[in-house]
């Protein structure tokens, strides 16, 4: 089994390693930033991170048409992290909005995670198709750094909020993927390219062992936290 997950780490395409150290160096520099500026910087930082996503969801959408790939079965934003990327300008309209920080620590951030040492990208695709997926995937994992950086802890009541969440999101693109015979999230077929589910059975456990694996990196980021804090009490 090792040696399998080796071979697969050894056959990701360059473009998504190269795009992939590039992001995380991005990351963790903003993200420093960020932990080093006055209030009024960090709300211009995120309001910029805001329209970046915005633009690069429409760039996006007007490079597939131009290159003639456009298509509302593998187009659409409709991918978890794609989702959570364009929820960015609704976080920073509601910041105070617990529900919104709780769904950038869990999904957005192990979601973002997981594309980033797994991929459905190949050698064949197009730069801007990587630039798009890096892009979207770093500015979620960005913007879970500066909400924990800001002070956010997570609760247990956030832990199960994130699991309601992430399930009813998950039941509303099945539906989505029968309605118009798409594969978002990945719900009836596996991602194509070189990714993990190469190691799993067909469906529909692959999926299902996707989605427990989802539900222990939440419960492992919330015993991490809740673990910290202990720690840190008198």
């Amino acid at each position: 089994m090792l040696s399998d997950i080796l071979k697969i780490v050894a056959s990701l395409p360059s473009q998504h390693v190269v795009f992939g150290m590039i992001s995380t160096v991005l990351c963790i520099a903003v993200a420093w930033v960020y932990s080093n500026s006055s209030f009024n910087a960090k709300k211009i930082i995120l309001e910029t991170i805001g329209y970046l996503v915005v633009f690069n969801e429409i760039a996006f959408q007007i490079s597939m048409l131009y290159y003639g790939s456009w298509s509302y079965s593998t187009s659409l934003p409709l991918e978890m992290c794609y989702i959570s990327a364009l929820m960015i300008p609704v976080y920073n309209k509601l910041r105070d909005l617990r529900i919104l920080k709780s769904w950038f620590f869990f999904a957005g951030f192990g979601g973002s995670l997981f594309a980033f040492i797994n991929t459905n990208l190949s050698e064949m695709d197009q730069v801007y198709i990587s630039i798009h997926y890096f892009f979207a995937h770093g500015l979620v994992i960005f913007v879970m750094l500066s909400i924990v950086i800001d002070g956010y802890r997570p609760l247990w009541s956030d832990y199960f909020d994130a699991i309601k969440w992430t399930s009813l999101l998950v039941i509303f693109i099945f539906l989505v993927n029968y309605l118009i015979d798409s594969n978002y999230m990945f719900t009836f077929k596996k991602p194509e390219g070189v990714n993990f589910t190469l190691l799993m059975p067909g469906w529909p456990y692959y999926f299902l062992i996707m989605l427990s694996i989802g539900l222990v990196f939440y419960t492992l980021m919330m015993l991490v936290f809740q673990l910290s804090f202990l720690k840190k009490r008198p």
